[in-house]
């Protein structure tokens, strides 16, 4: 079940943020436009009137961002890494150009500002532009708009070291809207994944096994990462069955060091809920 994440901000990207996987898919969104097309402002119109195609496409967008490209950061050569990007980005095209079409006005500015950061690190492999101010700012009025016009239900996870608090046992199966908080002196994230049908071993018993057995029993979900201090919002497209909330940072890690300990999870940061 242990996902090679990398550095800290390539294990946000791949972990995804809910507004990091936004931002993404609105490249574009809010440049100049001279071609005076009344369909786009209609379907623009249309968003802001009812915002859920919209919230739909973006969640499941995140999905599949959040999968990041295939390939082992630890181990790829940076040709390698950057050549990745691009294709993954290639490979998410149809899903941005669904959002960009769908993406309602009030939030433009904010989304102009975060897909100008997101083409630089793809194009620059500069992953600590993520940290900038004005890339988490933007990223937390798209997580405020969802929040607030999406609809969907909303669950708060706090993070400390080193356990998972307020996960219910059960949540219903849908959209789920789960922001993180991280009350912990250490970094932190909560991966979620769904146990395939066929597996009747406990998270905790997954875990524990070798990483390519575990990985084989699960899907992943998406997650969020958040600083000490800080939060983050997911928004996941939750099926019935089994889940995990995992951290797999090591132990040690802060905002600017990477640690060196054993992951959270071997010091009791999973957990297990369902959805039905």
């Amino acid at each position: 079940m242990h996902r090679t994440t990398g550095t800290t901000a390539l294990r946000r990207w791949l972990v995804g943020g809910a507004s990091l996987v936004l931002a993404a898919t609105m490249v574009g969104c809010g440049s100049d436009d001279d071609s005076g097309d009344d369909s786009s402002s209609a379907t623009s119109a249309a968003a802001e009137d009812d915002p859920a195609e919209f919230c739909e496409a973006a969640v499941d967008f995140e999905a599949a961002i959040g999968m990041g490209p295939p390939i082992d950061f630890e181990t790829a050569t940076p040709e390698e890494i950057q050549a990745a990007l691009e294709e993954f980005s290639t490979q998410l095209e149809p899903q941005i150009a669904e959002v960009e079409e769908l993406a309602p006005d009030e939030i433009s500015d904010d989304v102009t500002t975060s897909t100008g950061l997101i083409r630089e690190v793809l194009s620059t492999g500069d992953d600590t532009i993520f940290e900038q101010p004005e890339f988490v700012e933007s990223e937390a009025a798209i997580d405020d708009y969802m929040l607030a016009e999406c609809g969907y239900e909303q669950v708060e996870a706090t993070g400390v070291d080193y356990e998972y608090e307020g996960i219910p046992d059960t949540l219903d199966a849908g959209v789920v809207a789960l922001t993180f908080n991280n009350e912990g002196e250490e970094s932190h994230e909560i991966g979620v994944a769904r146990l395939n049908d066929d597996v009747t071993l406990s998270v905790e018993e997954v875990l524990a096994l070798p990483e390519e057995e575990g990985s084989a029993m699960i899907t992943f979900t998406g997650g969020a990462f958040a600083e000490p201090g800080e939060s983050d919002t997911v928004f996941l497209r939750l099926e019935p069955g089994r889940y995990g909330a995992v951290c797999f940072i090591p132990e040690g890690t802060t905002h600017d060091t990477e640690g060196t300990g054993p992951p959270h999870f071997t010091l009791g940061m999973f957990a297990e809920f369902t959805a039905e």
